[in-house]
């Protein structure tokens, strides 16, 4: 008899290169193996758009192809992870974990973050109406192609409840919570809940508690204890709210997506790059093709996205 696998429903690998992740019926979507570099630039990208207020890396990774896989992944680490290590060694560990996916798409992340840090805050100053035409258009590219992945029957009201949420999130006024090691925790969780769902950017959250640009330079600067405490909530954040969100989509996959569909064009009041009125008709075309470009990106990864489940 073959052994139980013991990991969450939410989550098992038929190798270190892919996830499962089940809905409601219990039926399995075809597993789909992401080569490395593959995985890296993902990263990558996700990082980049976390460094960007009103931006989601889970929108990223979702638009990518890789989002179950991730939520999956993380939700699999749970209490009894830690005898998993000491019983059954760090290669078992590791497999059962997908430590190869989650290092690799780190790594890509922990590039990619404080080099938009360094390059993209800058053009946000000087050039804010470019940048955030572009990922207008790569947001609202995603809300069409997160929205094509729900049924709709009976969800448009919940579509809707996301959309109002998108919008009331933009409207929030900056505060200040203090630097405070406890409120840098907190910080964090509340940062990675944002991070993992499609819609809500971490980067935005912190703006909300006046906590970016301290979180910013420590980065840049390299200030460990700061960082130390802020990662500690994000892992914290991320491992336990994936768990619910792993639920989520494995008994109501539609409605999570017409939800999160809705937050991610309500998110869109945050980036309208023509808060001003008064742009030459050179600028106006150059930002419309900055948004025509985001919508071509998020357009080239879905269809390396479908290309690869076709030929898994």
């Amino acid at each position: 008899m073959a052994p139980r696998d013991a990991r969450p429903r939410a989550f098992r690998t038929a190798s270190a290169g892919h996830c499962e992740m089940t809905d409601a019926s219990g039926a399995v979507p075809s597993p789909v193996r992401h080569s490395h570099p593959g995985v890296f630039a993902r990263g990558l990208a996700m990082g980049m758009a976390e460094a960007v207020p009103g931006v989601s890396g889970g929108t990223i990774a979702f638009v990518s192809g890789i989002y179950d896989e991730l939520v999956g992944s993380i939700a699999a680490f749970s209490h009894a992870s830690a005898s998993t290590l000491l019983r059954d060694g760090w290669a078992a560990f590791a497999r059962g974990h997908n430590l190869g996916f989650l290092g690799v798409l780190g790594a890509g992340m922990a590039i990619g973050l404080p080099l938009t840090l360094w390059l993209v805050v800058g053009l946000l100053e000087s050039h804010a109406v470019y940048v955030t035409g572009f990922f207008f258009g790569l947001i609202a590219a995603s809300v069409v192609h997160v929205g094509l992945q729900s049924s709709w029957r009976g969800l448009l009201t919940l579509g809707l409840v996301g959309v109002l949420g998108g919008v009331l999130i933009g409207f929030l006024e900056t505060g200040s919570v203090g630097e405070q090691s406890s409120v840098i925790f907190i910080a964090g969780a509340l940062a990675a809940t944002a991070w993992i769902l499609p819609g809500l950017s971490g980067a935005f959250v912190l703006v909300i508690l006046g906590l970016y640009e301290p979180m910013a330079g420590a980065l840049l600067a390299a200030d460990l204890p700061v960082l130390a405490t802020f990662a500690a909530g994000l892992v914290i954040g991320v491992v336990f709210f994936s768990k619910l969100l792993a639920w989520l989509l494995g008994r109501a996959r539609s409605a999570v997506l017409a939800l999160l569909t809705g937050l991610m064009a309500g998110s869109l009041v945050q980036l309208w790059p023509w808060r001003e009125t008064d742009f030459s008709d050179t600028v106006v075309a150059a930002v419309v093709a900055a948004m025509v470009a985001g919508a071509l990106v998020v357009g080239g990864l879905g269809i390396v996205s479908a290309r690869r489940r076709g030929d898994a």
